[in-house]
């Protein structure tokens, strides 16, 4: 089970450089930014964002038990034997956090250029969306 956690950090953070890649490589291009393009680098971040929150707690658990066992079921830790690999993944889990922070500056910067630019949805009141405008035939 150790080894997929720890699978799952490397690729998810695989993945997400590769599309922090890409979106800096299609926001470099002068193009003018559309509602659909920006909606989609909207929800991307988040998507993105939460894969390595996940990735991150889950190898947050690998590495607290790694460091400090499980007496209900006689695990011990393994940081004794293994000082090394845990200093290294201990490091790689603050990357990851200090990545996911900046992940969730992105998808504020996101959000900012899209509801800034574009209109709320037809309908909608301060007090929230009105059904009957939707619905209208």
């Amino acid at each position: 089970m150790t080894r997929f956690n720890w699978w799952y950090l490397v690729q998810a953070s695989g993945v997400c450089a590769g599309y922090s890649l890409l979106s800096a490589l299609v926001s470099a291009l002068p193009r003018p930014s559309t509602m659909s393009r920006a909606w989609t680098f909207f929800l991307l971040d988040q998507v993105f964002m939460y894969v390595l929150l996940v990735a991150g707690a889950v190898s947050t658990e690998v590495v607290y038990l790694a460091y400090k066992g499980d007496a209900a079921i006689t695990w011990s830790g393994a940081c004794k034997q293994l000082g090394k690999f845990c200093h290294k993944a201990t490091a790689s889990l603050a990357i990851t956090f200090a990545v996911v922070i900046c992940y969730a500056v992105l998808s504020l910067v996101s959000s900012y250029r899209l509801f800034s630019r574009y209109d709320a949805p037809i309908g909608y009141t301060n007090k929230g969306i009105d059904m009957s405008a939707v619905f209208r035939t």
